[in-house]
Parts: C-alpha cells; structure tokens; sequence
C-alpha cells in the first residue's frame, strides 16, 4: 500500500510540474561522511568531500533508494579548477554515470556515489620531495577522475603583466595528466588556443585549488531546470611562521635548524611531506654579474626570474623562468633545485669557482600529520655551498607557502654575533605597526644605521628596497631622508601611497589592460588583500648605472616607471657588505564569504532584504566588503568587469548577444558549465570584447566580456553585470543600483527572462582578493496569496521554562524557542536552529506548533550577541530570528567616577567595579532640583552626558550640577547621587 500511494502521488506531482504547479526547492551541501551527516563549510586541503543535495521531488519511490544524475559542478571561481562530474540526465540507468544515491528510503537525501578530494600532492614518495608540488588531483594510470583546470599558465615576462594567464598545452612533464575528451568541444577549449593546435589528449597542468579560496557547487533538479541550488565551502588557511633555532650561531661551521609551522600544508595525516625553503647570503649586498640582465641577488629577484642555470659558467645564464607554485618545488635545473651566483671573490668564498650556488631545500615534516617542518644544517657553510662564512654574516631563510602567495615569512641568523642595523615599517607617527590596509595607509619605513651617517654636517639619504613575493605583486626602491644632520635615523617622510593590483573600477591607467595597476619602480605600491611584504635596507653606498659619482649617491632614475634606469640600483662600494636588516608587514583583509556566514544579499527597490521576488519584480544585491572601503573619504564603486578580461577562470560568457524577441538567440551553453549562462542581456562589456560582435564562433583572443558581478538566470542562460556603490564614505557596504528586470510587460526590455519557480544566482569577486569569491541564490515565486499570516513563525531566546529573556549571563544555559503552527503534532524538527554556525533541534512543547531546544552550553562572553536563526525545514522562504545580548555574571559596583570634573564639553559615568551593565541611567538636576537631562543606554559600562547639546537649555551654563546615576544587570541595581561641575 505504501509504493502504491506513493507512486500516485508522484504522478500528481507530474502533473502540478507540467502546469507550472510549486515544485521542491532542492538544497546542496557538502560532508565529510558518506552518509551526508556531518557538513562542511571549512575544508582542509588533502582532506574529502561528498556533495549532498536534498531534493524531495526526487523522491520517486518510497520504498527503494533512488538515484539520479544531475548537472552538478564544484568549483574553484579564482584558480578555474572545477570537478570531474559525468552526468547524463537521460540515461536509462544513472550508475553509468556519476550519480548521486538517496541515503535510503524515503529521505530525500542523496549522496554523491563518491567523494571528492580537495587538493593533493603529485608525489608523496620521500624520495622524491621535488614532486610534492600541489595538484588538484594525482593521474592515475594516466587520468585523472575527480578535478580538471582551466589551462592556465602563471608565466609571463620578468616584468611585465604576471597575472595575464598565458593558455598552455602541453603543460610542463613533471605534472602530467591526460585531457579527457567527452568534456569539451571537439574544437579545443574557449577560450584557449591549443600551443600546437587541437589535439585530443594532451597533457595538461592539472592545477590546485588554492588556501583560503571559495569552492562553489551548482546542482540543477534534472525533472525540473529551474529549481537550481548551490552551496560554498572555504579552504583552511593557516598563516606560517620560521624561525632559526639559534639567532646567532657559535660559528660558520655550525649546526643550525629552521623551522618552518604550517598547518595547512599537512595535506595527508598519513605521510611526511615536505615544503620548499629558500636560503640566501647577505642578499642584495652585490650587483648582478650581468651586464644587461637583473642576476637575482634577492629573494625577489630570484622569483621573478627563476635563478640561473646550475650548469652554465660566468656570467651564468638566467633561467627565465618565473618561479610559481607549479614549478616552486623543481627548477628547470637538472636537480630540481634554484641557484644563484654570488660573486666568487672576497667577500664571499663559495665552493664553486664561479660562484654558481643553489639556495632551495625541502623541509621534511617532522613525522606525520604534524604541520611542522624542519631543515638541518649539520655544518653551515659547508651545507651552504660556502668555504668560509664571515663573522656577522647574514643568514636569510624565507618560506612562501607553495599554495598560498600571501603567506610569506622571513628569518635570520648571524654568524657569531649580532651588531646591525635596524629596519622597520611605522606609521606616519613613526609608531611600529603589523598590518597595512589597502587605500586607508600610507607605507613608512625607519631605518637606524650609524654607519650610513658619514657627512655630520649634511642630510643623507639610504635606499630601502620593498617587496612582496606574492607572484603578480610590486617591487620598489624607496629613498628614506636622514631624521636630521648627524642623526643615525633615516625615515621616509613622505608616504608610499598603497593600493590594489587590480583597480575595482575597471579603468587602470591610460596604458594599462582593464583595470591592471601593478607598475615596478613607480614609488607606489600595488598590493593584494592578505599579502605579507618585506622590507630590506643594506649598508652601502649606490651609485649612478654608468659612472661612480665624486660624492653622494645617485638615485636618479628611481620612481621613473622605468626599470632599465637604476633598477635596481648599483652598488658604488660596501661600508659593511653584511649589515643588513628587515622588516615585515601584512596587509589587512576581510572575507565576505568566511566559511561561516556570507555578507551578501538580495533587496528589493527599497533597498529591503528579501527571501523571495516575485516575478514582476527588480532584482538588487547588497555586498559588505570593508576591506574594499579603500578611501575613507569617498564613496567607491566597484565596476563588474574590474579585469578587463584578464582573469577569468570562470563566470558567464557572452557567447551570444541580447536580441529581440529573446526566442531568436542561438543559444548553445557555457563551455565549462550551463548553469553559469552564456547571454549578456545588457550587452555592455568593453568594446574590446565583442569588437561590436558576437564572438561565439570567431574569437579573436579579446576577452573582456567576463563579469566578475552579475546577477543570473541559469534557467535562461541570461545574466546581466551589475556595479557596486558604496552606500556612503567609510561604509564597505556596496549596492546595485540599477533595476535588472525579471520579467517586462514593454517589449524587447532586457531581462532574466525567468518563469515562476526560476531559481536567481548572484556571483561577486572580491578586485584586491580573488579567494574572496560569494554566491548567493533566491528563488522567484510562483505568484498566489503567499504563506499564511498565521503560519509564520516566531523565534525568541527564552529561559528553561520557557519565558522570554531580554539578556543571559555568561555562565546561563541557552534556550531557543520557536512557534510554527504549520508544524503543529510534529514530534522532531531536527537542526531547523542555527547559533554561530550550529545548529540545533527542536523538540515539541505540546501538540500546537511550539517548540524549543535543549539547554545549549555556549561559551558565553560579557558583552557579546547572540542571534537564533530558525528556518523552516519544509519550507526555506519561512525563516524568522532573534538577538541577545550577554551580561556578566558577576556585576558589582563599588563606586561610580565622573571624569573630568569640572568638564568643558561632555563628562564620562563609569564604575569600578565588574561586569556590564545591561542599563545605566542618568539624571541631571540644576541647584533648584530641576530636571535638566535624562539619558539612559543599555549593555555599557560608561554613559556620557553632553552639555552642549540635548538639554532644555543647550548648551548649559557653567556652573554645578547634581546628578543621580544608577547602574542594573536585571538582578542587582546600584546607584549614587553626587556633584558635576561646567567651567568653560
């Protein structure tokens, strides 16, 4: 009787669907177990996941576990790696394919077949630490089964454009994979050209994702198009640290250890593994040995060129090759390791005759699933490549983690002793600072040297270089100016100016591609949200490129934009060739989706959130990104094609144009995934991406028609680009502002062209950080009276017995308690309560619809908020919430204070004593007991009065005052009545 009754209602349900009848809205997640319990919003890397979707208009049969297999993807917006999911909704039996697989009977809750791997290693062999390079997925017997990448090349010339993503095929021998052919065009992949033409099975780069990235998955329902879900997940981001295990060594034949604590690059809890370590002698303290071509003698150098070729002899030659995380652990040199050459004369003594010396090693993981990694010196010099080390040499080891270009650490160790100079970035009050922001700061930079004040009489100047190894990131040398005549304090009075890599308003300068800002030796430095940068001041003395200057150095050419003009500049003579010094910074950012909640949201022409359009309606999205409020002053605007095509691993294509009628466009779907879309309906993106034409069968390599904001259809394919703006100065809130028409009454109206029930995407990129990527869905509705008033639900934070409660105590158990009357009998809502990214299950107070949770232990901090957020498990549209605050258990007050007393302007209340206040009140009185003012603020432990505004008489006249203050938690009240003076 049950399958029978079942198979009749699926039948009716044919039949709604075939009339534009309310289908499920299906839900997708991702977990950690196979049985889809246990989700995930965080991953680590190394570590699987199965997509879970939960979809009940697939629940076809009640009796058996059914299965399916939809157009499904994960992706990675900023590296273009996406998954391999084989799917074919017509197929007789969906096992030939990929699939997902209900948990069991009747749930409506479907696994994927199996999991997915989120980034692994080439090679985990210990033999071989040169192939521990990051990969997506690991070839076996040939192919590769859960990820592809979109054929990308981090390359580029030494100095020009590092993130114009060249397309290669085949990729480089030691990351090897096969290209599987069924998932592309016959005729290669748009938009890359083949290097040698189309060819079936290439080898390719396979790719990673990358630490702190955003993976996105879209599911479409395969019985009905418009009902599409999506779910995101963060990759875990550590940030790393080094460390020398002695800071000065006894001498150049020491044992010494690096240290290098990385959580993140622990991809399996099985094997030891290894990272990649760089380690350089007194760098920059000699010029380059080429004549015409940039010799690395710094870290920076050595990751814009790759080194020099181990083999060849002086001046060896460059290897050109820019040092990115495919190639990071093996160098084109036969042993996989970087070289340099340092000069072979005093002061250096290195082993080979000419100065060839390799400065990469592998540090092993000090056993397995430890995230710490060690490499040993058992004789210093010696394992350095070096004869002899002078005292207060400078050893410098730098880690870049090989999967994350932020992440960038620094150590030193001196030989013997220690007596240096002293480098560090300050702000403009000279005060030592440890992160930079985008826009808002200027960068200072103090060098202490004595030795660089050789003139007592006159101002001098030093040159400090600044870098950030991050691949796509600026290099600048930098004039800093004596403090004064005889001062060892030089100082760079005029800020740096610090601004993005990528300009969010799409324009960039006059010469530049879309909105690229990074220029080298301008005396502006371009950055990225995150990024670690350093810092490096040498003790010598810089002359001009063609001539040694009778006195003074000759900075001329620096600031120029120029790099062929003293950059970097030459080195006249060395006052100590091995002072040097450093300092560090990072730079601040902010996460719109962090893996816990995503800043992002619908409105409606009000500017009103919304959990539903309907179908006549506009649609608007809200983004809050501080970390793009890059001008306190100003509003912004962040323009949806910040790239101008220069980035694009995924987004919609404009494969087709906007026509009139809609029916007549020659649509034939995104060549990566059809849910992203392929019709721009307003169609603007820049005139160099069209050339005033479709492109979808005559590409010309122009590819600024990728969005990176847009608001989309995927039941149409339509999509349109939206800018932000800043709501106001120093806000970080940013909305559209122009009405993007779901359906229109007027004809040939661009629009999402959607039907009720269509499922809307909205899809933001964050210009100064590409993992910062967000995507949100709403779905329009199917038009009639909406959810009754009566079963609307109600959220409050209540007390065990079940009576609202206005504030807890830290040490308090949480209630939630929820009335929904259109769950009325219901015995279990199982996790409908989310608190902090928990949730939570609700269990019936009687049989009317009231529910609450179990007591909730949380750990509960003076001063903090909690929101409840219930959401309808049969119904995602019903969601309802509520706020609390948390006061402390132990509020005393000893004594109330008035500072200052007498006061000018305003005159702060506070107390001794602990805890907060969940109310203070205070009144003012004049001498004759008259009310002057009454103030009152709740969950503080001060209140101000101002006695120039809000009084009868404001401001108030000088003079005395009486006031009478009383501070509550709910349980205990203290007050006190005192004296308050004006004196203006």
């Amino acid at each position: 009787m049950r399958r029978t009754a079942c198979v009749a209602l699926v039948s009716v349900f044919a039949l709604l669907l075939s009339l534009g009848a309310v289908a499920t809205s299906a839900e997708m997640y991702f977990a950690v177990d196979k049985n889809g319990e246990q989700r995930v919003t965080h991953v680590q890397e190394g570590e699987e996941v199965w997509i879970v979707v939960i979809d009940n208009d697939q629940n076809l049969d009640c009796d058996v576990r059914d299965k399916m297999s939809p157009d499904l993807k994960i992706m990675d917006f900023k590296t273009g790696a996406l998954s391999v999911w084989i799917f074919d909704p017509e197929a007789e039996d969906p096992t030939d394919y990929d699939y997902l697989e209900e948990t069991g009977p009747d749930t409506g809750v479907f696994v994927s077949h199996r999991a997915f791997q989120i980034g692994t290693r080439e090679s985990f062999a210990a033999a071989t630490p040169n192939l521990h390079t990051h990969v997506v997925d690991r070839p076996d017997e040939g192919i590769t089964d859960d990820f592809v990448w979109g054929h990308y090349w981090y390359g580029g010339p030494p100095n020009g454009y590092a993130d114009n993503r060249g397309w290669i095929a085949p990729g480089p021998e030691y990351i090897g994979g096969l290209m599987i052919p069924f998932l592309w065009p016959g005729y290669g992949i748009e938009p890359s050209r083949w290097a040698d033409g189309p060819a079936g099975l290439d080898e390719y780069i396979i790719g990673r994702f990358e630490n702190m990235n955003t993976l996105i998955g879209m599911y479409a329902d395969p019985n009905e198009l418009t009902d599409v879900a999506i779910a995101m997940m963060k990759i875990i981001d550590t940030e790393a640290t080094i460390a020398w295990r002695s800071e000065v060594v006894e001498d150049h034949h020491s044992a010494a250890t690096i240290t290098v604590i990385d959580p993140d690059e622990n991809l399996n809890c099985n094997e030891v593994e290894y990272v990649p370590v760089f380690v350089i002698v007194n760098p920059g303290s000699w010029n380059s040995l080429h004549a015409t071509e940039p010799s690395p003698t710094t870290f920076c150098t050595l990751m814009a060129t790759g080194g020099v070729d181990a083999t060849t002899a002086t001046p060896a030659q460059l290897i050109w090759q820019r040092i990115r995380w495919y190639n990071i652990y093996n160098s084109a040199n036969d042993d996989g390791r970087y070289y340099i050459q340092y000069p072979f004369d005093a002061p250096f003594d290195p082993v080979h005759e000419f100065g060839v010396t390799p400065v990469s090693f592998y540090a092993q993981e000090t056993g397995a699933n430890t995230g710490v990694f060690q490499l040993n010196f058992n004789d210093i010099a010696r394992d350095l490549r070096f004869n002899s080390l002078n005292v207060r040499d400078v050893l410098v080891a730098y880690y870049l983690d090989p999967n994350d270009d932020d992440d960038f650490k620094l150590a030193t160790s001196y030989i013997e002793e220690k007596q240096h100079s002293v480098t560090r970035f300050t702000n403009s009050a000279r005060d030592d600072v440890d992160t930079y922001w985008i826009g808002r700061d200027s960068v200072y930079i103090q060098v202490l040297d004595a030795n660089a004040n050789v003139d007592p009489c006159s101002p001098e100047q030093v040159l400090v270089h600044l870098c950030d190894p991050h691949g796509e990131d600026d290099a600048e040398w930098l004039i800093l100016d004596e403090s004064s005549s005889n001062s060892p304090v030089f100082y760079t009075y005029a800020g740096t100016q610090l601004r993005p890599v990528w300009d969010g308003l799409g324009i960039g300068f006059a010469d530049s591609t879309g909105g690229f800002w990074l220029r080298l030796d301008n005396w502006k430095l371009e950055v990225f949200n995150e990024d670690d940068l350093y810092a490096r001041y040498n003790d010598v003395h810089y002359q001009a490129p063609t001539a040694v200057t009778s006195s003074g150095q000759d900075f001329n050419g620096l600031g120029d934009s120029d790099i062929d003009t003293a950059f970097p500049p030459s080195i006249g003579h060395a006052r100590v060739h091995n002072d040097l010094s450093f300092g560090t910074v990072s730079i601040g950012d902010t996460q719109v989706f962090d893996g816990n909640s995503t800043n992002m949201r619908f409105l409606n022409r009000q500017g009103q959130p919304v959990e539903q359009y309907g179908a006549s309606d506009c649609v608007f999205i809200e983004v809050i990104d501080p970390d793009q409020d890059e001008d306190i002053y100003r509003r912004e605007r962040i323009d949806a094609y910040w790239d101008g095509g220069q980035n694009v691993p995924f987004g919609a294509q404009a494969l087709n144009e906007f026509v009139c009628p809609t029916e007549e466009i020659d649509g034939h779907g995104h060549y990566v995934n059809i849910l992203l879309g392929d019709t721009n309906i307003f169609n603007d993106g820049p005139a160099t991406s069209l050339d005033g034409e479709c492109w979808a069968e005559d590409w010309d390599g122009d590819h600024a028609a990728w969005p990176k904001l847009y608001i989309l259809n995927p039941g149409s394919g339509g999509w349109a680009a939206v800018d932000l703006l800043e709501t106001g100065p120093n806000t970080g809130t940013f909305v559209s502002v122009i009405c993007v028409d779901l359906v229109s009454q007027y004809s040939c109206v661009p629009t999402l062209a959607v039907w009720p029930g269509d499922t809307l995407v909205a899809v933001y990129q964050d210009p100064s950080n590409h993992s910062d990527s967000a995507m949100i869905s709403i779905q329009v509705g199917m038009g009639g009276g909406g959810m009754p008033p009566s079963q609307q639900s109600t959220t409050q934070f209540v007390d065990d017995a079940g009576h609202a409660v206005e504030s807890y105590l830290d040490a308090d158990a949480v209630y939630v308690k929820v009335i929904d009357t259109s769950h009325a009998g219901v015995t279990l809502l199982t996790d409908a309560v989310e608190i902090e990214g928990m949730t939570y299950d609700l269990l019936p107070l009687g049989t009317g619809g009231e529910f609450m949770t179990a007591p909730i232990d949380l750990d509960l901090q003076p001063g903090d908020e909690l929101t409840a957020t219930y959401t309808d498990p049969t119904n995602p549209l019903d969601t309802s919430s509520d706020t609390v605050g948390i006061v402390t258990s132990a509020f005393e007050v000893a004594s109330f204070v008035v500072s200052p007393n007498p006061f000018e302007i305003d005159a702060a209340f506070s107390y001794n004593g602990t805890g907060v206040a969940s109310t203070i009140a205070l009144a003012i009185y004049d001498l004759s007991g008259a009310l002057v003012q009454e103030l009152s603020v709740t969950d503080a432990t001060e209140i101000v009065w101002d006695g120039t505004k809000g009084a009868r008489c404001s401001p108030v006249a000088n003079g005395c005052y009486l006031y009478v203050i009383t501070a509550s938690n709910g349980a205990s009240t203290f007050n006190q009545s005192g004296k308050v003076f004006v004196n203006r």
